[in-house]
């Protein structure tokens, strides 16, 4: 069955050292390339935080590990 990426909205992103930096909120996807390239980051509030590259997911499942 076909993964939406909307299905990722709202998911916990933590950094390799188990810092909680975010949820995401929104994706960015390059259309030339074909994928995703960053992810957007928001708080508990919804307010946005920072874009990460999405070359420093590590591990992805019922939460995002990030290396930065």
């Amino acid at each position: 069955m076909p993964i939406r990426v909307s299905d990722f909205y709202g998911t916990a992103v933590y950094s390799t050292e188990g810092k909680l930096l975010g949820f995401v909120d929104d994706f960015v996807f390059d259309d030339k390339l074909g994928s995703i390239v960053a992810i957007a980051l928001a708080s508990e509030k919804g307010e946005h935080i920072k874009t990460i590259p999405y070359d420093t997911v590590r591990a992805c499942a019922d939460i995002y590990i990030v290396e930065l």
